[in-house]
């Protein structure tokens, strides 16, 4: 072999993480959920041999044409005989609430079925103390999305919920890697606890991961993840105790409890940093300014001063950049590089995100799921127009909907209109009642008569699109908010409103 090619192909094999033997052949249920495309990034690229499946509608996906050009055998619908002998694990996503033929087959096979946190975890103590992990009970997208850049020095590599701009979610590269250990990497919904699909599988890890470092944004309830504070809190605090550092940011209350309990029991050699816009933080958030196309701010760390550029909408944002930042600096990485990493993030797809103006109406994009994900957003976007703000929002899962009905009235206040779109669930049958009309009454208690409107289904019902249009005018902005048929709204929309008599491609 030529030497060259002899070099290169060293050079390859040495960057390339190290691979758990749980993982070497692994078949993903669902490639494509949200989570699970990023995990299917970092198998291929470290050396796994990895199959998965997809729902039929997902066929012809950028995603899926992607995923097959990296390798990855891609098996369209859910069927038993996708799960083959020679697999050393099955993964999913949390996202089914019942019998499902793939993990049904596994379990037969007697394989480990595995909850796509604890793969994280099994990747994350193969790469040892070099491990950084970005958690919390909710709000993470933007920070572990920008920790991965922030820290992208070619070797390193991520596990992501949602790529930045048009990075991606998944990348092996070296022995450092930034995971997103959120659970709100899709819509799950409230399957019976004690059904063996949601056993997670500890007894496959010999022992919890070492991290280098873990981020945690938030440690307040979620459901159906977290049933109250207690919950949030105790899952936090497991994963801090294994960490060589903590950083928790002092705007979110709830990460006090954990700094109080972490000072209760201190762990030997652990260090724990707060990040702030308090001088007493570790690392303090010196007045954001926004400039009307990015934040400007300076850090001052172990009493020296850092300016940074933050190319993203929303201070919520640019704080949980700020994050980002302290944690990068706390792990001794170069201030420079990073400010200059820092200037190229522009945010988080689908985070605030514009994507585009008709008739003089601008749309932006949100994927915010929990109520106060969705209240930064709209007090950020009501920012963005000094005309009126038009929020269409999609709550996420019947279980999180119907347990945060008056948190998600009291997120939308800062709109001047509001639509309500029918519940995304993954479940084609529930027994559940439907939350959209608690949601309705806990909307309407805080709006003006004729401000609450709701997409209705029939043959002479208005379509969002026809609603929102009818709603909005010049200097507007609508805000929609969801993270399942409201992704397809915003072209559809976009269309209405430079046309609003020709009828809507069916591919948009």
């Amino acid at each position: 072999m030529d030497t060259a090619i002899t070099s290169a192909v060293a050079v390859e094999a040495s960057a390339r993480p190290a691979l758990p033997g749980l993982l070497a052949a692994v078949h993903l249920v669902d490639v494509v959920a949200p989570g699970m495309e990023g995990l299917a990034r970092w198998l291929a690229e470290a050396g796994a041999d990895v199959t998965g499946s997809i729902p039929e509608s997902d066929r012809d996906s950028p995603v899926v044409a992607t995923l097959k050009e990296m390798g990855i055998r891609v098996l369209v619908g859910f069927d038993a005989t996708h799960v083959r002998t020679d697999r050393t694990a099955v993964v999913w996503s949390g996202v089914f609430a019942g019998p499902h033929p793939e993990l049904d087959h596994a379990q037969v096979l007697r394989l480990p079925i595995l909850a796509r946190a604890v793969a994280l975890k099994a990747i994350s103590r193969e790469a040892g103390t070099r491990a950084v992990a970005v958690a919390g009970s909710h709000s993470t997208t933007t920070a572990a999305a920008a920790l991965a850049a922030l820290l992208d020095d070619g070797q390193t590599g991520w596990i992501l919920n949602a790529p930045a701009g048009e990075g991606t979610v998944g990348h092996a590269a070296g022995h450092r890697i930034v995971t997103d250990y959120c659970p709100d990497n899709t819509t799950h919904e409230a399957a019976p606890p004690a059904g063996w699909q949601h056993r997670p599988a500890p007894h496959f890890l010999h022992s919890e991961p070492q991290f280098a470092a873990a981020l945690i944004m938030s440690t307040s309830a979620n459901a159906p993840h977290y049933d109250d504070n207690i919950a949030g809190l105790d899952a936090a605090e497991q994963l801090a105790r294994h960490s060589t550092v903590v950083v928790l940011p002092t705007w979110d209350n709830s990460t006090a409890n954990l700094r109080e309990r972490l000072s209760d029991r201190p762990v030997s050699g652990q260090r724990v940093v707060t990040v702030g816009t308090d001088p007493a933080s570790t690392v303090w958030i010196m007045a954001p300014r926004w400039t009307g196309e990015d934040f400007r701010v300076v850090l001052r760390y172990q009493e020296t001063d850092h300016s940074f550029v933050l190319p993203v909408a929303g201070r919520h944002h640019a704080l949980a950049v700020c994050a980002a930042i302290a944690t990068a600096l706390v792990l001794g990485e170069d201030p420079q590089a990073v400010a200059e990493r820092a200037a190229d993030f522009r945010g988080v797809q689908r985070s605030l995100t514009a994507i585009g103006t008709q008739r003089g109406i601008t749309v932006v994009e949100s994927r915010a799921r929990h109520p106060r994900e969705i209240a930064q957003d709209v007090e950020a976007a009501r920012l963005l127009t000094e005309f009126a703000l038009i929020v269409a929002l999609e709550p996420d899962g019947i279980a999180r909907a119907s347990a945060h009905t008056t948190e998600l009235g009291e997120a939308l206040t800062g709109a001047d209109q509001v639509l309500l779109l029918p519940v995304t669930t993954p479940l084609s049958e529930h027994t559940a009642p439907d939350p959209l009309d608690a949601i309705e009454e806990a909307v309407r208690k805080r709006f003006r008569d004729g401000a609450v409107h709701r997409v209705r289904f029939g043959p002479c019902e208005p379509g969002p699109e026809q609603q929102i249009g009818a709603l909005a005018g010049e200097g507007d902005l609508v805000l929609l908010v969801g993270t399942g048929q409201a992704e397809r709204l915003g072209p559809r929309l976009l269309f209405h409103l430079a046309a609003p008599t020709a009828p809507i491609p069916q591919d948009l």
